[in-house]
């Protein structure tokens, strides 16, 4: 009986989960952050909650351009990194059909993809800090109840609602 795990299909298999993992890398996932209370990745992926905050901090001038600086910058990397990824994955599979791929190669291109993701995922970060180092003490601390809250949910929802960590 012929084996139907040929060291091709092996070869493209750990290719395309290391490609997997590269990419959730990039784009960071909700199990990851929530418990290392990344905050950017809440402003990130949570627009219409911030939307909440936004009109809850009553923002001045300089904060607003802050804002819509940070929300612009946010959005417009999270497209670019989607499309990114699809050319990514695309060109990937395009090699790996290729006789003789050069996987070394493959995986070069797979960690500088990771390291422009993380470089672009910190310029975010650093928008969203800036917001956040314009705020008052009062705004402070009206974010600060804000993430705490998400954080507090996000727990909740991942506990399969049980109410506590363990």
């Amino acid at each position: 009986m012929k084996s139907k795990f040929t060291p091709r299909v092996i070869v493209t298999a750990l290719v395309l989960t290391l490609g997997a993992a590269a990419t959730a890398f990039a784009v960071g996932s909700d199990h990851e952050r929530c418990g290392g209370a990344r905050m950017e990745h809440h402003m990130g992926y949570g627009m219409k909650d911030m939307a909440r905050l936004h009109d809850d901090l009553k923002l001045d001038a300089k904060q607003e351009t802050l804002w819509q600086d940070a929300q612009k910058a946010t959005q417009g990397s999270r497209n670019a990194l989607r499309e990114q990824i699809r050319k990514q994955r695309e060109d990937t599979l395009d090699k790996l059909n290729q006789p003789g791929a050069d996987l070394r190669a493959i995986l070069k291109q797979m960690d500088e993809a990771r390291e422009a993701g993380r470089k672009e995922h910190e310029a975010s970060r650093d928008r969203w800090l800036a917001v956040y180092d314009s705020l008052n003490p009062e705004q402070k601390e009206k974010a600060r109840l804000f993430f705490k809250s998400k954080l507090e949910h996000a727990d909740h929802r991942h506990d399969g609602g049980k109410g506590g960590r363990g």
